[in-house]
């Protein structure tokens, strides 16, 4: 599995909790925000990739 597949199932499984009507309010918004934490990182992952594959363009 690389980087941003981790990052991507990471921040999935922080959706599915916040979804969880039995978390608490602040426990819902702080795994939401985890998980937009996650998502960046799967990106910022994806765009160091790219720019290591393609360093001049």
């Amino acid at each position: 599995m690389n980087l941003i597949q981790h990052y991507q199932e990471k921040a999935a499984r922080a959706d599915r909790l916040a979804d969880d009507p039995y978390q608490k309010a602040d426990m819902r918004a702080e795994l939401r925000s985890t998980a937009r934490r996650w998502r960046h990182l799967a990106e910022h992952s994806d765009w160091l990739a790219r720019r290591r594959r393609y360093p001049k363009l």
